[in-house]
């Protein structure tokens, strides 16, 4: 496992960073705090 520092401020950093995470084949989550989400979701994002 990996991890990144990713600092995400507007809807279009939302939307680029969603975008980007989808060309890969395996799952990403974002954790911040106690909260994980699917990082493939601009839903949860």
């Amino acid at each position: 496992m990996k991890e990144y520092n990713v600092r995400i401020v507007t809807i279009e950093d939302v939307k680029r960073f969603v975008a980007t995470v989808m060309g890969f084949d395996f799952d990403i989550d974002l954790i911040s705090g106690r909260y994980a989400i699917d990082a493939k979701s601009i839903m949860g994002m």
